[in-house]
């Protein structure tokens, strides 16, 4: 792999002056954060369009109400909602592109070529009717595919041209790597923002935000509502934070107190969430209304419930013999006993397909033998099935 702390890449991909750099919008009714060392102030809420229905009335005001109440920053690409999603935020965002980040995104392989990468900005240019990217993410990116990105006649290559030709402003990425590969991709001065998964329930990027925050690299903090989970009501969490709120609120005051999270990125999808999660960025006041090192002490504590015996999702106990998704399953007790999300945690156990369902398992014990955490998958199992009312 070309050798990425070298400089000489990075010099030449910073060289170029950015165009188009009018500074963002900002309205009285959302509060704005540094976005690393872009120079930007971006809202504290931004929006993600991956959501986004087939209702098309129902998007156009959906992302044109997001732009009028302050929201700045609207994360997309060519490749969600079916292909859809950019076609279906675009026409909310008609005559209101000034001021407003709107990022694009594609990922790389090793076939990736300089000609590829540009023809696929082009086309998600002309999607979205913009004359330039502010933000352009590599997506699903990780530490092995760095090769794939600084190639000969490859990304870069793509990347340092549009950027002369002032089609792209920053770059940042995307991706699921472990938190110890994203360090490594950060330091390499590459990148001027990465996009991860950050919630009251996986704190597993801290350390790399953390690091983002010391570099000036911008984060962007998806999934802050952990893809609705955090919408349901708990009352464990309100102790722990001590918070008298619905949890959706709790779960945005969190992420939005760490101070190196640039922007709490949500998957809206009707008017309803959008103006109450306007709302709680807009009243939240990090500096004074929360202790972020207090708020993790709570969450910590309901984490220790379980003794540490807490999934991983390392997923050595698969494949089940009798095809029981342990996991997913392990994932929801979590949820359920560490964070009082007992309601959730019934409805989703009861959306697991019959094949890959508890009631499957017949307490032979290999997951058991295989789990490196010593967790009591059998009891566990039965506890779900006692909440679902169904024999194990």
């Amino acid at each position: 792999m070309p050798d990425v702390n070298s400089g000489t890449d990075v010099e030449k991909i910073m060289v170029v002056q950015p165009a188009n750099n009018e500074p963002l919008n900002e309205k009285d009714t959302m509060r704005y954060r540094k976005f690393g060392n872009t120079g930007y102030r971006v809202s504290a809420l931004s929006m993600g369009c991956m959501r986004l229905g087939e209702d098309q009335d129902v998007n156009t005001n959906l992302v044109s109400r997001a732009v009028d109440l302050g929201v700045n920053y609207f994360e997309t690409t060519r490749f969600y909602c079916g292909g859809q999603c950019q076609h279906r935020t675009a026409p909310g965002l008609v005559d209101k592109t000034r001021g407003v980040i709107v990022s694009g995104k594609t990922g790389i392989s090793p076939d990736t070529t300089a000609h590829s990468f540009r023809k696929e900005i082009d086309l998600q240019l002309d999607i979205l009717g913009l004359t330039h990217f502010k933000f352009f993410q590599v997506g699903w990116f990780g530490w092995d595919r760095a090769s794939h990105l600084l190639k000969p006649g490859g990304v870069l290559d793509a990347i340092r041209q549009a950027r002369d030709e002032g089609l792209i402003q920053h770059v940042g990425f995307t991706g699921h790597d472990k938190p110890e590969n994203f360090i490594k991709c950060i330091e390499t001065g590459l990148f001027d923002s990465l996009t991860v998964p950050y919630n009251l329930l996986d704190r597993t990027y801290e350390p790399t935000i953390k690091r983002a925050g010391e570099l000036g690299i911008g984060v962007v903090a998806m999934c802050p509502v952990a893809g609705g989970v955090l919408s349901w009501d708990s009352d464990d969490l309100k102790e722990a934070l001590n918070m008298d709120m619905p949890t959706a609120a709790m779960a945005l005051r969190f992420v939005l107190a760490n101070p190196d999270v640039s922007t709490a990125c949500s998957g809206m999808q009707n008017l309803e969430q959008l103006e109450q999660n306007v709302q709680t960025a807009a009243d939240f006041d990090p500096e004074s209304d929360a202790d972020f090192e207090s708020m993790c002490e709570g969450v910590e504590r309901l984490r220790s419930r379980l003794d540490g015996k807490v999934c991983t999702s390392c997923r050595y106990c698969m494949p089940c013999p009798r095809g029981v998704d342990i996991p997913r399953h392990l994932g929801i007790y979590r949820n359920w006993k560490c964070f009082g999300l007992e309601t959730w945690a019934a409805r989703e156990a009861s959306k697991i397909p019959p094949v890959k369902h508890l009631s499957n398992c017949n307490r032979c014990g290999d997951c058991e033998r295989k789990c490196p955490n010593s967790i009591p998958v059998r009891e566990m199992l039965g506890e779900l099935a006692e909440l679902q009312g169904v024999e194990f």
